[in-house]
């Protein structure tokens, strides 16, 4: 039986990961104002904040429930459960990286540390989904 503290902090890191990932998604969406001829022919990141909606709100409910269910109907079951659960990892790594590095492109200090904080949680996600498949 696992230990139950550290069951408790497993699942508090969670809901703060999760709160963090969608509390930055939510003030990019709202500050950052792009049109759709930027989204996509530009390298802009705006898209992944609405990715950092969907799994900030997985990673509380995951938190607050402990049940891995919606984490498990995102990425799919069965016999390749395992490498689609690689796939988020490296798409959540390199996704946090992106997001840090195209930081520079934004003059605003608030847009600055808002992304930041955004692609460093990318990073944690991606951090808590390696450790969570290799264990």
């Amino acid at each position: 039986m696992a230990n139950p503290i550290n069951q408790l902090t497993k699942r508090g890191l969670s809901i703060l990961l999760g709160v963090v990932m969608f509390l930055t998604s939510v003030l990019l969406i709202t500050k950052v104002h792009v049109n759709l001829s930027e989204i996509l022919f530009t390298f802009n990141p705006y898209p992944f904040y609405f990715i950092g909606l969907i799994f900030g709100v997985e990673r509380i409910f995951y938190g607050v429930t402990g049940s891995s269910k919606l984490l498990s109907l995102i990425m799919g079951g069965g016999e390749y459960s395992s490498l689609s659960t690689l796939a988020l990892f490296i798409f959540f790594l390199s996704f946090g990286l992106y997001v840090i590095i195209y930081t520079i492109a934004y003059t605003q200090i608030i847009l600055q540390m808002l992304n930041v904080i955004n692609g460093i949680s990318y990073l944690l996600f991606s951090l808590s989904i390696f450790k969570a498949w290799h264990m």
